[in-house]
């Protein structure tokens, strides 16, 4: 990469050396020099909105030959205004001040004085702005522009058009970031409004952003509107539970409840964004339903019991059942209570039963992509999909499956260069931006990527760089495109964008869910062999902690750490069957809601109805746990601390905002207490003993300790394989 170009300029009498083209308002801030603005952010285009406030203005002058400053007759944005050798800024001046009052009070001609009643009081840049560099009175006696209050522009936004400036923060957003271009300016002059296209619905799937981007109080949240206020609140950090790409947010809470979500900044992870999932789906937290104490049911109705009736029953039941147990879940439980599960099965009950994946497929955990090119599930990290020149997507509802994963590939295409294909069997919102899109009939995924792959080789061939093998010499271009229903050229034209640089291929639920899966990875390894770029297959895990589930060892044929297991236990289906004949007699599920998730419901709910006894660790009744004999209920990510592990192989920690109600515990306390009542393990008094036990003992982990985890966690590396370099292998 060329190193970049530094120009010298000067910022209030401070000489400094900027990269060449950095905006003035950044150059400002290296020096700790805030300009006010309110239109800026970096992380969004300038197009149609930049320099929009005028809030930003700065005095610029150029230094001459002959040392002297020669000033420009007019004042400059900040947020446009790029650096260059010589540039002479200064931030703070009596014709600046008198500038910003007559910006302020522009702004203010229009937007009603409601402080006292908007949510954004208290922590409204609008507000302080004017506090600080604004006029002490209005000049302006007319009458203010009126539209309705509380627009519903969506699902969870609310809009009051009345305080809106025009910044256009919003709609940059949707068209840089997100992608749907919902939001755009309507009309001109005095009637200009943010809107819809029609003031349709907004249905972006990331719009909860725009609420935080507002900068004055007219996009607000409709689930947090005038519940609570900015000094009523404790904030606390957490790690968003809605999917595994483990999105850093703040807690807002009062009195024991979570008020609302905000997104927290971490730039290896989701930046500053959320989608609109985790920011409005974690309220289950304190949800009214939330279970208190242990639930017994007695006669097909559950009773309250205590915790000691509960663990008394449990010591019993755990006799009763020897080796005949089985556990299954934990894809939304914090490592620490999953190494502990694992260690009470393992090391008290002397049985490896354990596995979280709801199928339908149940391969050996060392095989596949391990097994050929040494790691599990990602090779990349989310923020390598920016330095990518092509992005392959098989299979995969990207922003669905993998929020803040599409985001990154959307960011390489925008504003990076990157060239995206992809293949599925309908159009998604990658489809809106992709070069390339290989949408295929069901079931000819296999005859297009080796379709794809021949025309990858045969492209490489020309500059004698591969060779076709054998297997492959059937599978033409034309046989392919035949077979799958694509166009030829476009086969063509993808594998050209394949090999132009280094490419990312990422797979989604339905590659991981079809009946060949194990085939259509292997298929995706040979294109990344073929590119020579193996280590950038990315399998990702969908929900929330299921990449720590693995690395923990809730599988039944490896330990933690992927170590192999020295007896292999039975996978989620061979328990569920074995429940069903009646050979388990005590099934633990932890966390999961097997009735509703697993891939064969018939079997869930039979296995359910026939296990002898039935334990749940849950927040809430649900279907699975409405099977149980005995419910125990567990503190939410909100009431304790601990780590998850997402789908980069991240390992970050979130904190305990609040206290859960009293009859409440972890699940690796249950786990701990029974294994000291069974007399087969010393006590364990808090997660940190937990994960410096896993430091000490799970491959992988070593680093990961709570200094270094800090607020943007520790990627744990796998080894270097000593293996030799990967080949084609065949595929049916």
């Amino acid at each position: 990469m060329a190193e970049q170009e530094l120009v010298h300029i000067t910022i209030n009498g401070v000489k400094l050396q900027v990269p060449k083209g950095e905006k003035i308002i950044e150059s400002a801030r290296r020096i700790g020099v805030e300009i006010p603005f309110f239109c800026y952010h970096p992380r969004l285009s300038m197009d149609e909105g930049g320099a929009n406030c005028r809030m930003c203005l700065v005095e610029v002058g150029m230094t001459a030959p002959d040392g002297s400053v020669r000033k420009m007759p007019k004042p400059q944005t900040a947020c446009s205004l790029p650096a260059s050798e010589g540039l002479v800024i200064e931030t703070d001046t009596e014709a600046l001040a008198k500038d910003r009052r007559g910006v302020l009070e522009f702004l203010l001609i229009n937007h009603p004085l409601d402080c006292p009643i908007c949510d954004r009081g208290g922590e409204c840049p609008l507000q302080n702005n004017t506090l600080h560099y604004g006029p002490p009175t209005s000049r302006y006696i007319e009458e203010k522009r009126h539209f309705p209050k509380a627009y519903p522009l969506s699902k969870y936004v609310v809009f009051d058009r009345e305080r809106c400036i025009h910044c256009a923060r919003c709609t940059r957003f949707t068209r840089d970031v997100s992608g749907d271009h919902q939001l755009d300016f309507l009309f001109r002059g005095a009637n200009m409004e943010v809107a819809t296209f029609q003031h349709t619905e907004f249905t972006s799937k990331f719009s909860g952003n725009v609420i935080e981007l507002c900068p004055v109080g007219a996009l607000l949240s409709r689930t947090y509107r005038f519940s609570a206020r900015p000094w009523d609140l404790a904030t606390e950090r957490s790690i968003c539970t809605q999917c595994g790409n483990g999105c850093n947010i703040k807690i807002d809470h009062r009195n024991n409840q979570l008020r609302r979500v905000n997104a927290r900044l971490n730039e290896a992870v989701n930046e500053e964004w959320t989608c609109d999932r985790g920011k409005f789906g974690m309220d289950y937290v304190s949800a009214p339903d939330r279970l208190v104490q242990p639930l017994l049911k007695v006669n097909g109705t559950f009773q309250p019991i205590s915790w000691a009736e509960a663990d008394a029953l449990l010591l019993d039941k755990i006799r009763e059942a020897g080796r005949a147990v089985g556990g299954i879940g934990g894809v939304r439980t914090p490592n620490e209570d999953l190494f502990q599960w694992q260690r009470f099965f393992r090391d008290v009950l002397h049985v490896n039963n354990l596995d979280h994946r709801m199928g339908p497929h149940f391969p050996p955990t060392n095989g596949g992509l391990y097994r050929r090119f040494g790691y599990h599930t990602m090779g990349n990290a989310i923020a390598d999909m920016e330095r990518m020149k092509a992005i392959f997507v098989l299979g995969a509802s990207l922003a669905d499956e993998q929020p803040i994963l599409y985001l990154r590939v959307r960011k390489a295409w925008r504003f990076r260069g990157a060239k995206v294909i992809e293949a599925g069997l309908r159009r998604t919102e990658v489809s809106d931006f992709a070069q390339v899109c290989l949408m295929h009939q069901p079931g000819t995924e296999l005859a297009l990527l080796n379709g794809l792959l021949r025309a990858v080789l045969d492209a490489s061939r020309e500059s004698g760089d591969a060779e076709v093998p054998k297997w492959l010499e059937p599978w033409t271009v034309a046989r392919s495109a035949r077979e799958s229903g694509v166009n030829e050229a476009d086969i063509r034209a993808a594998a050209s964008l394949l090999l132009e640089g280094e490419a990312a291929f990422i797979a989604g639920a339905a590659v991981t869910q079809h009946p060949q899966a194990d085939a259509l990875v292997t298929a995706l390894g040979n294109l990344a062999v073929a590119t020579r770029d193996p280590g950038n297959i990315n399998v990702p895990v969908l929900q929330c902690n299921q990449q720590g589930a693995m690395d923990m060892g809730i599988l039944p044929d490896v330990l933690p750490g992927y170590v192999p297991a020295p007896e292999v236990g039975l996978n989620t289906q061979q328990m569920l069957e074995a429940a069903a004949g009646g050979e388990l007699k005590l099934l633990w599920i932890v966390g999961q809601d097997v009735a509703n998730e697993f891939h064969d419901a018939d079997l869930a709910t039979r296995a359910l109805e026939a296990c002898p006894f039935v334990v749940v660790h849950e927040l809430s009744l649900t279907r699975t746990a409405q099977y149980a004999d005995l419910v125990l209920p567990v503190q939410s990510v909100a009431e304790r601390d601990g780590t998850f592990t997402n789908i980069e192989r991240r390992v970050q920690r979130f904190y305990r905002c609040f206290d859960g109600a009293p009859g409440v515990r972890p699940d690796w306390l249950i786990f701990s207490l029974l294994a000291t009542r069974l007399g087969d393990a010393p006590p364990t008094y808090s997660f940190r003993d937990l994960l410096e036990e896993i430091n000490r003992s799970v491959p992988g982990y070593s680093q990961c300790t709570l200094d270094a985890i800090g607020d943007t966690g520790v990627r744990w590396e796998y080894p270097q394989s000593a293996e030799g370099k990967p080949v084609l292998e065949p595929v049916p």
